[in-house]
Formats: structure tokens, C-alpha cells, sequence
């Protein structure tokens, strides 16, 4: 399971997942824990810090841009930029051959190549669409960039080496549509 909000917090027990992997410590993503968690819990440090009170006795600290796998699925954290309060990470989680990114809050994605090099599918923020929700604080980019904004990390190289945002619309995909 990916983020486990505080809408999460009275079906987590019937959900039962193996593991729970979060992406930032926002209550949306991560007050779902609140009683505590049936399985192991993976995080970055900087989220751990700020869920210290939560009762998960199974805590997995990950690292930044290293894999890590659980039951079968490879998952690289990657940081991109959301929050100042709760420092997020985007995930590339990868099967076999096939992968996705998975960043359910953002602002900026850092190196976006990068990131989703290998990747056929992109699922992101759609809090908005087309007017940026992005602004600058201590230095930082914080927020929810547009969908558009999204589309443009996802171009894909062409046969000719120049770079495709028709080809990347039908591999992105968005959470937090209204």
C-alpha cells in the first residue's frame, strides 16, 4: 500500500496490506497510522522524524535514490519538492521489466530524467490542472504544480532522438481529481 491517510484509519486492519510504503508524513498520507500499522512501515528518515508519536512498532528506514525491494517490487525514492514542514519523496516502483512514478503531492521534480528514466506510466498530483498552486518559501518550491506542468516531465524520446509529449499523455495517470 502506498500512503495511508487519515481516511485510511478505520479499514486499515481490513485492508491488510503486507507493507505500507509513504511518500511524506501530510496527515492525508500518513494519519491512517494513527493506531499504529498490521505490517512493516517504509519511510525516509526526515518522515520518520516527524511521525516519532505514531505507534508502528515496524518501522523501515529507506534510503534516498537506492533500491529496495518488498515481496517482489523494486522501489526507488527519489526527493521532490512539495513540502518544507514534511519533506516528500516520489517513488519509481518497478516490476520485472515494467515500472511506474508514483508522486501524489508535488512541486518540482529534481532531475525528472532521472527520475523516470525506464518508467512507462507516471501517476501524479491533480489537485490542479492548468493554474500552478507552486510558490517559493525559504528558498524552496512548495505546493502543487498543474498537470501540464506534469506532462511536460513526461516526454519520451522518439526514434529520432527529439522528444515526445503525445507519446507520454496516454502513459500519465493522476490522483486527487475533484
Amino acid at each position: 500500500m502506498m500512503d495511508c491517510g487519515k481516511d485510511w484509519f478505520r479499514h486499515l486492519r481490513n485492508v491488510a496490506p503486507t507493507a505500507i510504503v509513504l511518500t511524506h508524513a501530510h496527515p492525508d498520507h500518513a494519519l491512517g497510522l494513527a493506531d499504529g500499522a498490521p505490517c512493516p512501515v517504509y519511510a525516509t528518515e526526515a518522515t520518520w522524524n516527524l511521525l516519532d508519536r505514531l505507534p508502528i512498532r515496524n518501522r523501515r528506514q529507506i534510503p534516498y535514490r537506492k533500491s529496495f525491494a518488498i515481496a517482489g517490487v523494486k522501489f526507488k525514492a527519489f526527493p521532490i519538492q512539495h513540502s518544507i514542514r514534511a519533506p516528500a519523496v516520489g517513488y519509481r516502483v518497478s516490476v520485472g521489466r515494467r515500472s511506474f512514478f508514483y508522486a501524489p503531492d508535488i512541486a518540482a521534480l529534481p532531475n525528472p530524467r532521472q527520475a523516470l528514466r525506464g518508467v512507462q506510466v507516471f501517476i501524479g498530483d491533480a489537485a490542479v490542472l492548468t493554474r500552478s498552486m507552486v510558490r517559493k518559501k525559504a528558498g524552496q518550491l512548495i505546493g502543487h504544480t498543474p498537470v501540464t506542468t506534469q506532462l511536460d516531465w513526461c516526454e519520451v524520446p522518439t526514434s529520432r532522438g527529439q522528444y515526445s509529449r503525445i507519446a507520454a499523455q496516454r502513459l500519465c495517470a493522476a490522483t486527487r481529481i475533484k
